[in-house]
């Protein structure tokens, strides 16, 4: 899917392992429409950072930290256009699903993030079609 190169996506990490914030780091700059404003291990870090970033397109969030990512979208929620959560546990998505526009499951595959990326910005494109 091609998208315009104006267009770009605000971005930001919050996961409480450094190995996978360098891996989504990685992703995020291979995909030039994304913009990434910052990457937090401490959720209370992030938090406090929205009150300088405002609205953000796309929030990839760990669900097992010391304070539940599912919480963290809770209270980020109209911050964030998009929630993508990342975990390791299958067991949290089910929970998580009614907080976040998608799940990706750790490992971590960049093919998949990116459909994930263009999946969602394609749906949100459609459906602003739709409303005009």
């Amino acid at each position: 899917m091609n998208f315009p190169l104006s267009q770009s996506y605000s971005c930001v990490i919050i996961d409480d392992s450094q190995m996978s914030i360098k891996t989504l780091e990685n992703f995020i700059s291979k995909i030039d429409k994304l913009q990434l404003k910052g990457s937090f291990t401490d959720a209370i870090d992030a938090m406090a950072a929205f009150w300088k970033y405002g609205k953000i397109d796309f929030l990839f969030l760990d669900v097992q930290m010391e304070i539940s990512g599912i919480d963290i979208a809770r209270m980020l929620r109209n911050s964030v256009k998009f929630v993508v959560f990342v975990s390791t546990d299958d067991n949290k998505a089910i929970d998580a699903f009614d907080k976040a526009n998608c799940f990706l499951f750790k490992p971590l595959d960049f093919g998949k993030f990116e459909d994930t990326v263009n999946q969602l910005i394609l749906t949100e494109r459609k459906n602003n079609e739709i409303l005009l």
